[in-house]
């Protein structure tokens, strides 16, 4: 929900997935398609380093378009949103059986918090619908 109100206060149509789509939580609307959004939130009391990591099983997860990792502090219930692309969620990632993570310190020195410009970046979005539908006008950019 932190995710999707974000999103909405900046300008973008964004909602909760339906209860058990395969993949993500959230969906955004980036020029006009609409993409997919995993979002793994994680709570500190004192400081960002107790998070140690995001669990993501990137067997599961590994096909949406971005995703969100959040540090949400309890002392003033103020989020922070990390947003990386699926290939740089990829690159943070270590994976083991039944799982895998993402760890914070290797999120933090790719991408800058509370930085929502990969939303507007267009070719990312044209990479992206090229990828998945070759034949679409749209994505020949």
């Amino acid at each position: 929900m932190l995710t999707v109100a974000k999103l909405n206060t900046l300008g973008l149509a964004a909602y909760m997935s339906p209860e058990g789509a395969p993949g993500h939580d959230v969906t955004v609307v980036v020029d006009g398609l609409p993409r997919s959004i995993g979002v793994k939130t994680r709570q500190f009391l004192t400081r960002p380093t107790e998070i140690t990591r995001w669990p993501v099983d990137i067997c599961r997860k590994g096909e949406a378009d971005f995703f969100v990792f959040i540090e949400f502090d309890l002392r003033t219930m103020s989020p922070t949103f990390y947003v990386l692309t699926n290939a740089q969620a990829r690159e943070t990632h270590r994976d083991y059986v039944g799982g895998g993570n993402c760890y914070p310190p290797e999120v933090r020195k790719i991408v800058k918090p509370n930085d929502f410009s990969v939303f507007a970046q267009t070719s990312h979005a044209d990479a992206v619908s090229a990828k998945r539908a070759p034949s679409d006008p749209r994505s020949l950019g």
